[in-house]
């Protein structure tokens, strides 16, 4: 691992703006610059501007290969992993760059960081240290570390590689690495809880039965982009709930339900369009809360399949997006023509047989603006155009 010394922290501030291949290509007009360490740094810090801002603008943090991070969680999601483990005794065995240990330990009583790539130890250490983070680091595969430990922790926490041995992904909690549910009776001697983090794409229902002792799943979106999976698991566990939150700063209202509400939850189908449409956030939809969303906040479906919903009166506190409905028309170019003068409009489609870039062309839509199209079917089969803008 190359040193941020203060010439790198010179030249880094000095380029943080230039196109970094460029900069390769310049390698040999500055001899005593790591280029490669120096355009790392910069890659990772413009990724992290997204993913973990508060971290930014520590002049010290390092950043590593841009797979890991791709692979690391963001600042939102790390931040709400921490309430889950609030004071409690935590060995993350699968540390990676530690972003999850440098949040998680800020609620933890007691926090380890295990990770058995040697280079990424030593660069979780140095910003560890960078970040003021009270954790206690060890280079060592995770199920070596626990056989020769002679204690145990509150929680085990674990966000397995989800590549195999070629490097391509794979989903399934028993394809990654470690394989946690072939794991499971040896990790039961060294805690009482584990925290899994697993794929946004997992099926959830497959992963219950892997798993087999599942308390509460959390469905984690940023942004309305779902980003991972949780669950919390118990020696005892025999029910389990389910967490859906979309975060955007921190501070939303999670959806919370069990697979029984679920199931015993009656849609209430709308015989006709009323003045409101609602979308689910991703987080509700992958949670697969389908019916039980229409019911808690009084809203008709519009079709079984289709999952949008419709009221008169607004719902502000609705999780997903909300809309005006202005008209619904036939999707054909002179219905358009007559709704959408501008022609451009934000295209989404929903149990319709046509996908948003074939109806781009067939309408002569372009996308953006304040309109939004729905292409869906209603409950009577009829495939309809809803023309709405978001509130």
């Amino acid at each position: 691992m190359c040193k941020l010394d203060a010439a790198h922290k010179a030249f880094i501030a000095q380029h943080a703006d230039e196109n970094t291949h460029r900069l390769l290509l310049s390698a040999s007009r500055f001899p005593d610059i790591d280029m490669e360490f120096v355009v790392r740094q910069l890659e990772g810090w413009r990724k992290a501007k997204e993913k973990f801002p508060s971290l930014c603008s520590i002049e010290d943090f390092i950043y590593p290969v841009k797979l890991s991070m791709e692979q690391c969680s963001s600042e939102l999601t790390a931040t709400y992993k921490a309430k889950l483990i609030s004071g409690l005794s935590v060995v993350d065995l699968t540390g990676g760059l530690g972003i999850d240990a440098i949040f998680m330990s800020r609620e933890s009583k007691e926090h380890c960081y295990v990770e058995r790539n040697e280079e990424l130890t030593q660069i979780a250490v140095h910003n560890f240290k960078a970040t003021n983070a009270v954790i206690k680091a060890v280079c060592d595969d995770g199920l070596e570390f626990l056989r020769k430990s002679d204690r145990k922790f509150d929680c085990l926490y674990l966000d397995p590689a989800r590549r195999d041995e070629n490097k391509n992904k794979v989903v399934r909690l028993s394809a990654c690495e470690p394989d946690v549910p072939a794991n499971l009776k040896f990790w039961w001697q060294y805690a009482d809880k584990i925290l899994v983090k697993a794929s946004p794409m997992l099926d959830i229902s497959q992963a219950i039965k892997e798993l087999g002792c599942v308390e509460c799943v959390h469905v984690v979106a940023v942004r309305n982009e779902c980003k991972e999976l949780l669950f919390e698991c118990c020696p005892n566990a025999s029910a389990y709930t389910v967490i859906s939150i979309n975060l955007e700063s921190g501070n939303e209202t999670p959806f919370i339900f069990t697979p029984q509400e679920e199931s015993d939850a009656v849609s209430d189908y709308a015989s006709r369009l009323f003045t409101y449409l609602y979308e689910p956030n991703v987080a509700i939809m992958k949670a697969g809360a389908f019916r039980l969303t229409g019911q808690r906040f009084g809203l008709k479906k519009l079709h079984p399949d289709s999952h949008l919903y419709t009221s008169d009166i607004l719902h502000l506190d609705f999780p997903g997006k909300r809309f005006q409905i202005l008209s619904t028309g036939a999707l054909n170019k002179q219905t358009v023509k007559s709704l959408l003068p501008g022609r451009k409009a934000n295209i989404v489609v929903r149990n319709f047989p046509s996908k948003p870039e074939e109806l781009k062309k067939k309408l002569g839509l372009i996308d953006g603006g304040d309109d939004y199209l729905f292409a869906t079917t209603l409950h009577d089969g009829q495939k309809t155009g809803i023309f709405c803008r978001r509130i």
